[in-house]
């Protein structure tokens, strides 16, 4: 199983490398919001703010949700899409050109594109491509 340098830079951009209050209390890797359920508000909220960060138990329950919301979620059809065709041409999958299709998971659009890139390309991130998990850690396969 291959880690994936896009999910990599992404729990590393909205943890803060992992410094983040959601990350640290709520196991959070991804800022993932909830309206309904158990969260953590996010400092600086106005008191009619109904929005949360999602609070999980463990890390991999974190994941769980990302990859859920990556593979279900109207808002990221194009970036299922972009995937597929990768996987239908039979090429390795391309992490800055699937960030493109994520300007819609931070309210900042396209510099979070950038950002993301910029992570990728400054940590050397696809050298982690190639790692391998232990086989009792988390299913990351199905991720990107």
């Amino acid at each position: 199983m291959k880690f994936q340098h896009l999910w990599l830079a992404q729990a590393a951009k909205e943890t803060g490398w992992g410094t983040s209050r959601f990350a640290q209390e709520g196991n959070a890797l991804f800022g993932q919001w909830t309206w309904s359920g158990d969260g953590i508000k996010p400092a600086g909220a106005d008191d009619d703010s109904t929005h949360k960060v999602m609070k999980f138990k463990v890390l991999q329950a974190s994941v769980k949700a990302y990859q859920r919301n990556l593979n279900t979620h109207s808002t990221y059809k194009g970036f299922r899409s972009a995937r597929a065709q990768f996987r239908d041409h039979n090429k390795k999958l391309d992490s800055i050109v699937l960030t493109e299709h994520l300007d819609k998971y931070a309210e900042t659009g396209k510099q979070y594109v950038r950002i993301l890139q910029q992570i990728i390309r400054q940590n050397n991130l696809e050298d982690f491509d190639d790692a391998k998990l232990l086989p009792e850690s988390i299913d990351l396969e199905s991720l990107i």
